[in-house]
């Protein structure tokens, strides 16, 4: 998952100051240009719906009276209503394409990104256009007008909105059931299998204890790439991130699972422990207990 990024640090707030972005001659961003600029359509457009609604139960009522008159009143009433809900969306449709989605991504999108993330209490590292909130991968297209959050294609471009789904997906996997002992079991088969293979291709006694690198691990445990999909190599980290959480890293048969730091940044999968604290690491391996030959 971090080998995704060149650059991976927790970005300071203080660096990222909103920039202000014209669009029909108003400075504005895009809560503005929403909530503002589109504004008093929007609240129209409410009170009509409002209003429509309230005419269509008198007209069911007349009409479930036989009150013809009442009936025809209330369908003058109704046109009117949505003569002037029509007027409100051609103008909301002709106002939305004169805001420019590429250059507010671009120049605005990442500050109000980054407040809106710490308000949920959720860390973010990277850089324009790739951020890493841990267990998710977010990336902005401008151009297309998206975000991709694990290569999910999203058009979430208010912040808070981004930071307010991230923050429930996270929430959801967090209240998945995980077996922590299956999990383990699964790590060691494949470190065990790994060293079966090496050994028999390389002709030379690897000894239990020997450290594999956590990408050959997880190719092990995604052979097929229908596998890849489903299990995608944040997901992984999320599932080691979720051990230092159970503090389960002892095998069924006494061996203790033990990880490696590594040089290569792009080796390394980050992980965080139970503190919050963030991990580089680059290798793992299984030591004691009944070590498998």
């Amino acid at each position: 998952m971090a080998c995704m990024f060149k650059e991976r640090k927790e970005i300071n707030l203080m660096d990222k100051k909103s920039k202000p972005y014209m669009t029909g001659g108003i400075f504005v961003n895009l809560d503005h240009f929403l909530d503002e600029e589109l504004g008093d359509q929007r609240r129209e457009l409410l009170e009509k719906k409002r209003q429509a609604a309230g005419h269509h139960t008198k007209l069911e009522q007349a009409l479930r009276n036989g009150d013809l008159e009442q009936a025809q009143r209330v369908i003058g009433w109704l046109e009117a209503t949505l003569a002037k809900q029509q007027e409100m969306l051609l103008s909301l449709k002709e106002k939305l394409p004169g805001f420019d989605v590429a250059a507010y991504l671009r120049e605005e999108f990442e500050g109000g990104f980054l407040t809106a993330c710490q308000a949920q209490g959720l860390k973010v590292t990277g850089s324009f256009p790739a951020y890493e909130v841990f267990p998710f991968r977010v990336r902005v297209y401008p151009e297309r007008g998206t975000i991709e959050v694990n290569e999910k294609v999203l058009r979430l471009l208010r912040p808070r909105a981004l930071a307010g789904y991230l923050k429930a997906a996270r929430d959801r996997l967090y209240r998945e059931s995980f077996n922590a002992g299956r999990f383990i079991g699964a790590l060691a088969r494949a470190y065990d299998t790994i060293l079966a293979v090496r050994r028999a291709e390389q002709g030379i006694d690897l000894p239990p204890g020997t450290d594999v690198p956590l990408h050959d691990i997880y190719e092990q445990l995604t052979i097929l790439p229908s596998h890849k999909r489903q299990y995608p190599r944040n997901m992984f980290a999320f599932d080691l991130h979720r051990l230092f959480l159970a503090d389960a890293f002892t095998t069924s048969d006494g061996r203790r699972l033990e990880f490696g730091d590594t040089r290569q940044r792009g080796k390394a999968i980050v992980i965080y422990d139970a503190q919050g604290r963030e991990h580089r690491f680059g290798s793992l391996r299984f030591t004691g207990g009944g070590d498998s030959q």
